[in-house]
């Protein structure tokens, strides 16, 4: 603790404008006192004392660069300030002391009569000076009505703005006044907050083709007190030795000698299509979250008794995004899109011993995703689309038996060829509309309208449910009102 004691004036210090206040202390024997301004006083106020008896404790809030005047009835030798970094205190006459704020903080500084007796002691705090922010603040920002209160080296915003973006705007201009970011502390409020509905379409289409031709050789020819044996395997390299397919094949045997052969064809096309359309509302400045799908367990951790801990990841189809309405009913959007499914395409296996001479394994599964994250600008109603991927992918391996399998024609017998071609098509859409709230009467859901077959319906015509004109009571009362995306056959 630094303490400063003070008996002189100092002239360039001083300066500082009269406004008068009133408020009531309490000194410390317990005599009532009259303190004008002392609690709260701005920069450049006058704060008159009346001292009815002994001394007194009493607040006094400064501005950080702004000074107050503090008048008493009686005459003041010393000054006595704790921490000088804070506020300084100046004593122009016996009876006019001039407090200036210096930095954020708090301090004390007591004054003292000619005899040594305490005549008072200020509690002095200094913080920003809220009243240049708010004057700036809404200054700068139309239409705004911000009030800043400082706590030490802190500022609270509050008030109503007209938009979110006017609001991160203030709290911005709010950070400029402090010494870190983290001490702003923004609860303004948003007039007539607009909701955002951001409708995501993912399409996806995958294309591949895959071609198997190989031949399978064995020969066994006798010479006399030995045997010479010759083995030739398609290895399938690329693909892997699938099933089905067309295998020709034949043997010929004379006098011990064997020869087998084996033609193996095979091709696949295969055609896949995924569509996702997840629909998330959020209000405007308000991040917001979807996930349709699931989560799987990893195992993390096995403690001494063979207890496994695990953690659970997300899959499926999930949707993040933050919108801020905009002048003009503009909409700024942060998005997070995925679609995650799971695959045994690069799935970890682990193999352990059990007990009893048994062993486990275990394979956890990986994942195959499409995500993107983004920031766009959209009109409602307006549509984007905030990512592409076109992917081509081809692999072919020919394996041949060394010099034969370079012959012509004959050659053919010698090699084996595995071919792989894989085509990915995929875009993702956006789509935002600010909306308000509706009737419940004027939404469908995909129960509407349904109603399931009775016993006989079922038994015999085969019908599991009925999907238009359900009768009063069903489970689902009102029939179908135009197209809203969902079919139940």
């Amino acid at each position: 603790m630094k303490l400063r004691r003070i008996r002189k004036a100092a002239p360039a210090l001083i300066a500082a404008a009269v406004v008068q206040a009133a408020a009531t202390a309490v000194s410390a024997q317990g005599y009532p006192i009259d303190a004008a301004g002392l609690a709260g006083a701005s920069g450049g106020s006058t704060v008159r004392v009346d001292l009815a008896a002994g001394g007194a404790t009493q607040q006094l809030s400064l501005p950080r660069g702004k000074s107050a005047v503090v008048e008493l009835p009686v005459d003041v030798r010393d000054i006595l300030v704790t921490n000088p970094a804070v506020a300084d205190a100046v004593l122009r006459t016996p009876r006019r002391i001039y407090v200036l704020g210096m930095n954020s903080g708090q301090t004390d500084a007591v004054l003292f009569d000619a005899a040594g007796r305490r005549i008072l002691s200020l509690n002095i705090r200094v913080d920003a000076d809220a009243g240049a922010l708010t004057e700036t603040i809404n200054r700068v920002i139309p239409g705004a009505r911000v009030k800043v209160e400082s706590i030490s080296d802190s500022v609270i915003l509050t008030g109503m703005v007209q938009n979110a973006i006017d609001a991160d705007r203030a709290a911005q201009i709010a950070a400029r006044y402090v010494s870190k970011p983290e001490q702003v502390l923004n609860m303004i409020s948003v007039a007539g907050k607009d909701q955002v509905m951001l409708k995501v379409r993912i399409v996806e289409v995958q294309r591949s083709v895959v071609k198997q031709l190989g031949v399978n050789l064995e020969a066994v020819l006798q010479t006399g007190s030995g045997a010479i044996t010759f083995s030739q395997a398609a290895n399938f390299s690329v693909n892997g030795l699938l099933p089905g397919g067309g295998l020709i094949g034949g043997n010929h045997a004379d006098n011990g000698d064997t020869v087998k052969g084996a033609l193996r064809a095979f091709e696949r096309v295969g055609l896949a299509r995924t569509l996702a359309e997840p629909n998330l509302t959020s209000v405007s400045g308000e991040p917001a979250r979807f996930l349709a799908g699931g989560e799987y367990p990893i195992p993390v951790n096995q403690d001494e008794r063979g207890s496994v801990t695990v953690q659970y990841k997300p899959f499926g189809v999930g949707l993040a995004f933050t919108p801020v309405v905009m002048s003009g009913g503009r909409i700024a959007l942060k998005v997070s899109t995925e679609i995650s499914e799971l695959t045994t395409q690069g799935a970890f296996t682990v193999g352990g011993g059990g007990s009893g001479g048994t062993n486990t394994t275990l394979t956890i599964p990986a994942l195959t995703v499409r995500r993107a994250e983004t920031s766009v600008e959209l009109p409602s109603g307006g549509s984007m689309m905030i990512a592409g991927l076109l992917q081509q992918t081809t692999k072919q391996n020919l394996d041949s038996l060394p010099g034969i399998g370079s012959v012509p024609v004959l050659g053919a017998l010698f090699r084996s060829r595995d071919y792989l071609q894989g085509d990915t098509e995929m875009v993702v859409l956006v789509t935002a509309y600010i909306v308000d709230p509706n009737n419940p009467s004027a939404f469908q859901t995909p129960a509407d309208g349904l109603r399931f077959a009775n016993d006989a319906e079922s038994v015999l015509f085969g019908k599991l449910n009925k999907t238009v004109n359900a009768p009063p009571g069903a489970n689902a009362g009102r029939s179908w009102q135009g197209p809203i995306g969902y079919v139940i056959e």
